[in-house]
Parts: structure tokens; sequence; C-alpha cells
């Protein structure tokens, strides 16, 4: 009688199985995110180009200047405003940490505005950015004015930095919030781990109302990790982006307003 004797490799597992086809999923994705998210993919490019420019191209004056010059202040503001709301949301803030980076460009426009534009299109999701981006500008430079005026705010600020992509982004975080899904896993991937079903009933299985409120919160509370305070007055970059968080969630409830009522109806999670 023959006998085998080679080795006999065991069927992967259902976990193993779920591994390999999160990462297929994963590279798909990546594949296809160009074609899916013309608009968010082409602002990823501008803002990596501008971030070349500012650190490598650029020497340390020519960059300030330039900084100086596309700077949305109260003086730059009040002489060639088309131009500086135009040209400063090209520019990514180069003084941000890695983190800062991540969070903005990896979160806010590489995962927030393409959702957005997937669900709404690419004009209507520029408009919100542009809108919010120059509303906000519009109300922190009369209070910066303001203040500068008052004394409140150093004088410096009338003609210093403040360029960057962080209101607009601020206010498509806040838009995206309906579209904001349950906290219970739901992926083959995470469905096919020994604790999910322990996790489906667990109380991070909040419901879906509760997590947009947290998202939310978390949205308006950031502005203020590095807020500037002047007695009760912030400084007028916090309340830009307050204001364009604000501008933001209206503009997400308006456009998205048919998700909101769909997800409003969602049963909760079973206990």
């Amino acid at each position: 009688m023959a006998i085998d004797s080679g080795r006999h490799t065991a069927p992967p597992t259902r976990a193993s199985r779920a591994w390999r086809a999160s990462v297929a999923s994963v590279a798909r994705a990546v594949r296809d995110y160009p074609r899916r998210n013309p608009l968010t993919f082409a602002y990823l490019l501008v803002i990596l180009a501008g971030l070349l420019i500012m650190t490598k191209v650029l020497s340390g004056p020519t960059a300030d200047h330039f900084k100086i010059a596309i700077s949305t202040n109260p003086h730059d503001m009040a002489h060639t405003p088309l131009t500086v709301l135009l040209a400063s949301p090209v520019f990514a803030a180069t003084d941000s940490g890695v983190f800062s980076h991540l969070l903005i460009i990896g979160g806010g426009v590489g995962v927030c505005m393409a959702a957005l534009e997937r669900r709404i299109g690419a004009l209507r999701t520029a408009a919100v950015f542009l809108l919010a981006n120059s509303i906000a500008t519009a109300v922190a430079t009369s209070v910066a004015a303001a203040a500068i005026h008052s004394g409140r705010y150093p004088a410096k600020w009338w003609d210093g930095y403040d360029y960057g992509i962080s209101y607009g982004v601020l206010a498509i975080a806040a838009s995206v919030t309906p579209l904001v899904a349950r906290a219970v896993p739901s992926s083959p991937l995470s469905r096919s781990l020994p604790w999910s079903r322990s996790l489906s009933r667990s109380p991070w299985s909040l419901p879906p109302r509760i997590v947009r409120l947290f998202w939310i919160a978390g949205v308006f509370a950031y502005p203020f990790v590095s807020a500037q305070w002047f007695g009760l007055l912030p400084n007028f970059a916090t309340i830009g982006h307050e204001t364009a968080a604000a501008f933001g969630l209206a503009a997400g409830y308006y456009l998205l307003r048919g998700d909101a009522a769909d997800r409003a109806t969602e049963p909760d999670p079973e206990r």
C-alpha cells in the first residue's frame, strides 16, 4: 500500500479568509479612489504639491513673504480679498505637526471630503468647502480687526500669518455628520472575530444618533485644543473654525436631509 508522506496544508480558517477579503477590498478601494473621488484626489495632489513648494522649493525668507501674501489677515482681506480667499486654502499650514496633517489632510480631506463628494457630487462639495472658507474668513477677520483696534488682540496680527485649509476641511467634517453610521462592527472581518457578538451587545454599541452627537462634539471641540484666550475671547482662528463647522453642519443636514431622515428611523442595536 502506498503511503503519502507529503505535507497537507490546513484549509484556511474563516478569520484568515476574512483577512484576505479585507486586504483585497482595501486594495480595490485604493485602486478605484481617483475614479470614485476625482475632486478629492485632485485636491490631495494640490495640497501635497503646495507642501512641497513651501518646504522644499522656496527658501526661508521667500517662503515667509509668500505666506504673508496669501494670508487672510485683516490687511490682505481689505486690499486683495479674492486673491487670498482663493490662494489660502490651496496651501496647508507648514507649522502643523504630523498628527495634525494626518487628521486634517488624511481624515478631513481624504475620508470626509471623499464621502461627501460620492454622495452629493463634486460641484456641491466644492461649493460647501469654498463657501464655508469664505464665510468663516469674513467672520474671523472682522472679529480680528475689531479686537486689534480695541487692543485685545496683538497689533502684529493685522498683517500676520493666517492661511491654510482647515476652515474648509472642518466644514466638510461637520457636513458629513448625517452620514456617520452606527458604531457596530459590520465588515466581514469584524463579524468573523470571536468577540464581535459580545461587542455588538456591549455599551460601546451606541445608537446612531449618539454616535453622531459624539462626532459633531469632536468637530466643534477640536479648534479649542490649540486656542489662545484673551479674556473670554479666543483667537480669531478659533472663531473662524467654529463658524466653518456651524456652516458645514447646517449645509450637511440640508444637502443630506434624505440620509438624515433615513438614519433617524434606524432601530437601535439589540441589547
